[in-house]
């Protein structure tokens, strides 16, 4: 089967390493949910696994995501149901039990490499940021009427940068005088504050700007909280997080589900745990797919199962 465009799955087939497919075992009749469809790469390996009948439903915020996602998936007809949306939202799409729900949280090849979405310190284009750029406030809108501790937390939590005071402030003042509209203005205003320390700390200043402009940590929560609730007995869950914020999150939303019920006054187990670890340590990519593909170096998978529907 064709796919268009082709591009790397983190932890997809062929990685070289243990995949998500070998964790999550789809089966053949498997209703999957990707929660973050992208490009449809790693939704092409589940619905090859879960012929001839299994479901696919395809999550995604981004429009020109979904185009291409169909275009790839169209091989697979009806099997594939496609929805616009973010993925805290999946709760309300009326979808039936599900026997794998699947995340990827990294950002999509095409967010990057097109300059014009203003994802990248490394072209000179609006400070957009948005995955859905049908609503929402740009990353530049929300500087515009930011308070310098408003900024001062966003670089700080999500960027988790240790002069985020000294930043906030400059963005705060250059975005009150001269306004900052275009990512070649918050790249010289990093560079003209920290020098040659620039380089290093850009990814982290737009890493911060980015899940701000988003709400990547509040969709997350929601996503964890809602999704357990979703799987079918017997049903497993993964999430392959790029950083440390949303790894913490997977780590202890897995947890809290894992592990057995204790009698807060006497510490006696009262209830069982409804899940199993899939994966006691983070599964992550092998050195030859971090050669070969240098955006899954951060990569850590967690999965998990459920026992019961109780």
């Amino acid at each position: 089967m064709t796919a268009t465009p082709r591009h790397r799955s983190v932890l997809g087939e062929n990685s070289g390493s243990l995949s998500v497919f070998d964790i999550l075992q789809p089966q053949p009749g498997d209703a999957v949910l990707d929660a973050t469809l992208g490009l449809g790469g790693h939704a092409e390996g589940f619905l090859r696994a879960t012929v001839p009948d299994g479901r696919l439903f395809g999550v995604d915020a981004d429009e020109r995501n979904l185009d291409v996602a169909r275009k790839r998936l169209e091989p697979f007809g009806d099997r594939c149901t496609f929805i616009k949306g973010n993925f805290r939202d999946i709760a309300s799409c009326g979808l039936p039990p599900l026997d794998v729900i699947f995340a990827d949280l990294g950002v999509s090849s095409p967010h990057f490499d097109d300059p014009e979405r203003g994802f990248t310190f490394r072209d000179d284009a609006p400070l957009d940021m948005r995955y859905d750029r049908s609503k929402g406030e740009t990353a530049s809108e929300l500087i515009a009427k930011a308070s310098e501790e408003d900024l001062k937390h966003v670089f700080r939590s999500y960027g988790e940068l240790q002069d985020a005071g000294r930043l906030a402030r400059a963005v705060y003042g250059t975005a009150r005088h001269a306004g900052i509209a275009r990512t070649a203005d918050v790249r010289k205003v990093v560079e003209t504050l920290f020098g040659y320390k620039a380089d290093a700390m850009l990814p982290q200043v737009f890493q911060a700007l980015r899940i701000w402009t988003n709400d990547e940590l509040g969709a997350l929560e929601q996503f964890l909280r809602d999704a357990s609730g979703m799987l079918a007995s017997g049903g497993r869950i993964g999430v392959i997080s790029y950083h440390s914020l949303e790894d913490r999150m997977a780590k202890q939303a897995f947890r809290s589900l894992t592990t057995v019920t204790k009698d807060v006054l006497t510490g006696a187990p009262v209830g069982p745990a409804t899940f199993e670890l899939l994966t006691k340590k983070p599964v992550v990519p092998s050195q030859h797919e971090q050669s070969e593909n240098p955006r899954s170096r951060s990569a850590k998978f967690r999965a998990m199962k459920r026992l019961s529907r109780s």
